[in-house]
C-alpha cells in the first residue's frame, strides 16, 4: 500500500512532491491509525482508508463522467487525513489522543499540505469539505453571526458541491469508504 500510495503522488509530478512524501514517511502516515477506536483503528489504518477513498473517488469519478483532473483525485483523496500525523498515541486499539495535536482536520490537512505542494482550487474545495455535514463546525466564524451558511472565505460548501461536483463526491466517497471499514471490522 505504501509502495502504491507514493507512486501515485509522484505520477502527479507535483512541485515538492518528494518534500512531501518524505513528510508522510517522517510523521508515521503510513503507519498510523485512522482513529482512536472507530473505523480503522490499527497500525496503517490511516493509509488504508486514504487509498481506498482514491480508489473509490476514481470510480465514482468516471461513473458520473465528471472528467476531475487525475491528479487532483490523487492529491485529494490520498492527502485528505494528513491532519491525523501525529494525532494518536498507543500502540494498539483504543488509541489515546496526542494533546499537542494542534486544532482542527480539514484545515488542519491544507495547512500541512500546503507546507510542501501547491494545491489547485478544486483540490482545496475536497479537502476542506471532505467531511461534509460533520466537519461544518469546523467553518463557524466565532466572530460573525451564524446565518446557517457555515462559509469559509465567503464559500458555502454548498455552492462548492453546486458548482464542483466531485467536492460532494468526495464527502460520499470518504463517508462510504468508513462505512465499509466499520463494516468488515464487525465481521472479524
Amino acid at each position: 500500500m505504501k509502495e502504491r500510495i507514493i507512486e501515485l503522488l509522484r505520477s502527479t509530478k507535483r512541485e515538492k512532491i518528494e518534500d512531501m512524501i518524505a513528510y508522510l514517511e517522517k510523521g508515521g502516515f503510513f503507519e498510523a491509525p485512522a482513529s482512536t477506536r472507530f473505523h480503522g483503528c490499527y497500525a496503517g489504518g490511516l493509509a488504508k482508508h486514504s487509498y481506498r477513498v482514491y480508489q473509490l473517488l476514481v470510480d465514482k469519478d468516471s461513473l458520473l463522467k465528471l472528467n476531475t483532473p487525475p491528479e487532483s483525485l490523487i492529491i485529494a483523496a490520498l492527502l485528505h487525513d494528513v491532519c491525523k500525523i501525529g494525532a494518536y498515541t498507543g500502540t494498539a486499539k483504543p488509541y489515546g489522543w496526542n494533546k499537542a495535536q494542534p486544532a482542527g482536520h480539514a484545515k488542519l490537512s491544507l495547512d500541512r499540505i500546503k507546507q510542501f505542494i501547491e494545491l489547485t482550487e478544486l483540490e482545496e474545495k475536497m479537502i476542506l469539505y471532505h467531511m461534509g455535514v460533520y466537519g461544518l463546525v469546523e467553518f463557524q466564524d466565532p466572530g460573525k453571526e451564524d446565518k446557517g451558511e457555515y462559509t469559509l472565505r465567503n464559500e458555502s460548501m454548498a455552492n462548492a458541491w453546486f458548482h464542483h461536483p466531485i467536492v460532494k463526491v468526495m464527502y460520499f466517497c470518504d463517508e462510504i469508504e468508513t462505512l465499509m471499514t466499520k463494516a468488515e471490522e464487525r465481521s472479524l
